[in-house]
Order: C-alpha cells, then sequence, then structure tokens
C-alpha cells in the first residue's frame, strides 16, 4: 500500500476532510480538557501529512489519549529539531497524561526507539512521497533501536515537556475561565432594564 493509499483510507476512517481543513484560518484542538481554537498557519499544513502518517505508522487514534500519545512519540523521536512542531505536541501533551499517564509514557519511550518523518518535508517532492510503500516506511522508522539510550537522561526531558505541557493547560483554563466570566458579566450589562440612561 502507497503513502497516498494510506492517508486516503486514514482520513475516511476518521471522517477527517482535509479539503476543509486547509481552507480554515483557525482549527480546535485540546489544549488540556479545553477545545481551544488556534491558528491554521501555513507550518502546520506543512507538516500535517507527516503528523497523520505518524498516526498510521504507530496505531495511535485521534482522540485525546491518542493525540497525546502521538505528541509523546514525535517528542521522543527528536521533533525538538522543529521547534513548532514541539510547540503543538505541548498543546496535545497534558490531557493524555493525565488520563493515561502509562500510555503516553511508553510512547515517549516507542518515540526515542524511532525516527520521526518531518525530514522529508524538506527536498523531497511530495509525489514522491505519496509513491513510498507505508510497510517499508514503518519498518525503517518505527522501533528501530532496540533500547532507549540514556533512558534516564530521556525521562528527565520528557518531565520537562509534562512541565510546560501543564503550564500551557494551566494558563488555557485560566484564560478560558476569565473569557467565560467576561461574557456573563457582559449578557448582565446587555439585558434590558439593566443599561441606565
Amino acid at each position: 500500500m502507497t503513502v497516498k493509499e494510506a492517508l486516503i483510507g486514514f482520513y475516511k476512517f476518521n471522517s477527517l476532510n482535509l479539503a476543509q481543513d486547509f481552507e480554515s484560518h483557525c482549527v480546535r484542538v485540546y489544549i488540556g480538557c479545553i477545545l481551544a481554537p488556534v491558528p491554521n498557519i501555513n507550518a502546520r499544513k506543512k507538516y500535517l501529512k507527516f503528523h497523520d502518517l505518524h498516526h498510521i505508522m504507530s496505531g495511535y487514534g485521534i482522540d485525546r489519549i491518542g493525540e497525546s500519545e502521538i505528541s509523546a512519540w514525535e517528542l521522543g523521536s527528536r521533533s525538538c529539531r522543529k521547534p513548532l512542531i514541539s510547540i503543538m505536541n505541548l498543546f496535545a501533551l497534558s490531557t493524555g497524561f493525565i488520563l493515561s499517564p502509562a500510555k503516553v509514557i511508553d510512547a515517549f519511550h516507542l518515540g526515542c526507539r524511532s525516527k520521526n518523518l518531518y525530514y522529508m518535508s524538506d527536498g523531497i517532492a511530495e509525489e514522491d512521497i505519496d509513491a513510498l510503500d507505508i510497510s517499508e516506511m514503518k519498518s525503517t522508522h518505527m522501533a528501530i533501536k532496540p533500547v532507549v539510550k540514556y533512558k534516564w537522561v530521556r525521562n528527565m526531558e520528557f518531565s520537562g515537556y509534562i512541565f510546560g505541557s501543564m503550564i500551557i493547560h494551566i494558563i488555557m483554563l485560566v484564560a478560558g475561565k476569565m473569557l467565560l466570566t467576561a461574557e456573563k458579566v457582559k449578557n448582565r450589562l446587555t439585558k434590558p432594564g439593566t443599561i441606565q440612561q
């Protein structure tokens, strides 16, 4: 099966509309427990195909835990070489870690033994990527190292990622609460009879 065929199957199975996703100005992603709008910047569009291929190769879902697992996997496989991707990964990391820490830690360790596909975003034609065999790609990128080297160092690195993700989570919770409070105050002030003439 080619990469293109695998992606088409993935989008159909998950009822995803890629054209609509690319055209929208914002996309909604879980940041902690909040489904928050984030700008749909060109860099996200550039890397989305590879992120989705990681889902296909790893078998991680697109629910809250699955997105956290793939974020942990990408961080483990050194997505930090693309700082924007690391930031996007931090957005999704905390929720799954709170719901299922063991799964997310396991995904990070698998990532430490694997190689992500983001290097393909520079210098490889899209049609060449689409024609690659997905099984071969999986065998040359997933769990290609037998063990996690310097595991205690990588675990400390993961702790830093979790800390950063939790900070983002807390900031978004506080910001969300402030927006809800502001909206309630605005609604009270604009109700008929509450505005003084």
